[in-house]
């Protein structure tokens, strides 16, 4: 079947680029910028109360910032009930003092409680921010834990305030960031912010106040590369300083720069430091700068559609989309020969391998625990080793390190993740990173094919055992419904059967040392042989006269009620006539006549 290439198509080309610059556009309209602290997912001011006690100033990547310190709040006292009826004001709120109504017939009790009112408040009132800040890391922990993906928690500063009048709309938003991750101390109970390590303080004027023409982008350029230099941390009080150089030149307005708000005049243009931890979504302006670069590449007449692409505009048929893969090297069809997995895989695992040779994907669906993450590392390793490389994309993060776990250990070393970044995958990135260009400075290509071609003969080695031990065990399998004529008499059949029924009969055979399910025979063959004699002779007395004419009826009556030892000299003594029959047996003939006579 002959398929027209269609990757360098214009017209495609033209409906490829159109969507992604729509989708671009989309993600910008879902995803404005957030000029309002409190529109984000929740902000506390750590410049408030008693927190700031609780700040390191000199705090760098990797060190903990914040100490959240679990406290106890205790009730407010309680009222007696003959003044209950007149207080005005709440009793629990700590910072607004309780009154009572002009009405009230007695005072004196009022008086009594409201000093330990008094009190209990200005003890709530220190404990009470460090226990909103305990609250609100516990909560922030719990999303982030559930939602890692799409919250990040960030310890902000530089709090930029305009009116509308000024700005055009209300701007009440931080200006510096640095992403911090929550963890619990063990030993204490205690909720400590750490700064990431991988991270520094970024300054987001660009994606906050761009379009708005009070700023200006162009003068702030050399100061989003020298704020890391300039400024540790959030809470370094280096950041005023850089908070006044930064309005001085990206501003078209003067706004007032002081350490707190009540220090200001007004608020119509004020920027103080106000550190505060904010759980926020994360951006997407990485995500549109993907976009913008996929359209620009689209516009491209040397740059071929991609598959994945061209099938978001235009419906194509399996064969067409194997031969498209064909074309570009990507064929699914390098993993049906002879695929190598590194795991296990039943027959639906294989079945997928099949169905991907005749398509550009499959879709596998299933309930957790059927083996779709195990299915996943086999075909991954497969293309690896065809010498392929291989994206994985998860809504979960989770899923992706599942999925690495589940590869061979020298694999894992080499998966380069991008992802959760707020939990350490940045370090991840950069071990593997580093990793890659570890192997690569140490390859060496005659090593590496002499390493092949050994694998590849042990392999082979392997493969050939096992059809061995596969046709023997058929060859066994086969040997086990082999009818057998009687091995002995009333011993027919398959050897299963011939066991059952030996088994069946064992209580007649207790008599018989050991036991018969044994690898080891009971009786030597020496043993056997003496048995069988002694069997046959049995077998002659019981069913007949002997050859000697002696009535066996009357001889068995004789015999019967013996003591073991008479029985023993009767055995000896027949032993002793045998033998002496024997030697009568080599004599010539006249002297066995005259040996009968004597008889």
């Amino acid at each position: 079947m002959v398929v027209d290439s269609r990757e360098s198509d214009p017209e495609l080309k033209d409906r490829v680029q159109r969507l992604l610059a729509f989708l671009s556009e989309l993600v910008k309209a879902r995803s404005a910028p957030v000029r309002i602290i409190d529109k984000h997912r929740a902000v506390i001011a750590l410049d408030e109360g008693n927190l700031d006690v609780a700040l390191s100033t000199d705090a760098s990547a990797g060190d903990v910032v914040l100490r959240a310190r679990r406290v106890h709040l205790e009730d407010p006292p309680r009222v007696p009930a003959a003044v209950t009826p007149w207080i005005r004001g709440s009793i629990a709120e700590s910072t607004t003092e309780p009154t009572l109504d002009s009405g009230a017939p007695d005072t004196r009790e009022f008086d009594e409680w409201l000093t330990k009112w008094r009190a209990w408040a200005e003890v709530d009132r220190e404990r009470r921010p460090a226990w909103h800040l305990y609250a609100f890391l516990q909560r922030a922990m719990l999303d982030l834990e559930a939602q890692p993906e799409s919250l990040e928690l960030v310890i902000a500063s530089g709090l930029l305030q305009l009116s509308a009048d000024v700005a055009g709309e209300q701007v009440r938003t931080h200006l510096i960031t640095q992403s911090t991750l929550v963890e619990r101390d063990s030993a204490s109970g205690d909720l400590l912010v750490r700064l990431d390590s991988e991270s520094a303080p970024a300054l987001e004027d660009t994606q906050l106040l761009t379009g708005l023409d009070v700023f200006d982008s162009s003068g702030t350029r050399n100061l989003h590369e020298s704020l890391a230099a300039r400024v540790s941390s959030l809470v370094d009080p280096a950041a005023r300083i850089f908070l006044k150089e930064w309005s001085d030149r990206a501003l078209t307005t003067r706004v007032e720069v002081v350490d707190r708000p009540d220090e200001a005049a007004s608020h119509d243009r004020l920027l103080t430091p106000s550190p505060s931890l904010v759980l926020r979504k994360r951006g997407a302006y990485a995500l549109i700068e993907y976009y913008d670069r996929m359209t620009a590449a689209a516009a491209d007449e040397a740059t071929a559609v991609p598959l994945g692409l061209a099938q978001l505009v235009e419906a194509i048929e399996p064969a067409d989309r194997v031969a498209w893969l064909d074309r570009a090297g990507t064929s699914s069809s390098l993993l049906t020969d002879d695929p190598l997995f590194p795991l296990p895989a039943n027959q639906e695992q294989r079945d997928i391998i099949d169905r991907l040779a005749g398509d550009s994907g499959v879709v596998v669906e299933g309930p957790p625990g059927t083996g779709k993450t195990h299915t996943i590392a086999n075909l991954v390793s497969a293309l690896l080793a065809r010498g392929q490389r291989v994206l994985v994309t998860s809504e979960k993060a989770q899923a992706l390190r599942v999925l690495r776990d589940k590869l061979p250990s020298e694999l894992q070393e080499l998966c380069v993740s991008v992802t959760d970044a707020g939990r350490g995958g940045s370090a991840e990135l950069n071990r593997s990173v580093s990793e890659i260009a570890t192997r690569k400075a140490q390859f060496d290509p005659r090593r590496t094919a002499a390493r092949i071609d050994e694998v590849a003969q042990r392999r082979d080695t392997a493969l050939s055992r096992r059809a061995m031990l596969t046709e023997r065990i058929r060859q066994a399998r086969a040997s086990e419904t082999l009818a057998h004529a009687d091995v002995a008499p009333g011993y027919a059949g398959t050897p299963a059967e011939i066991v059952r029924k030996v088994t069946a009969q064992s209580a007649n055979h207790d008599w018989l040392r050991g036991s018969l399910t044994t690898d080891t025979p009971p009786l030597s063959p020496e043993e056997f042989q003496t048995l069988l004699a002694l069997y046959e002779r049995c077998e002659a007395v019981r069913n007949g006269p002997g050859s000697g004419g002696v009535p066996t009826s009357g001889l068995l009556r004789m015999l019967e009620g013996a003591a073991p030892d008479v029985l023993e000299r009767i055995r000896e003594q027949c032993d002793h006539l045998q033998r002496a029959l024997i030697d009568v047996e080599g004599l010539e003939p006249a002297f066995r006549n005259l040996a009968d006579a004597v008889g």
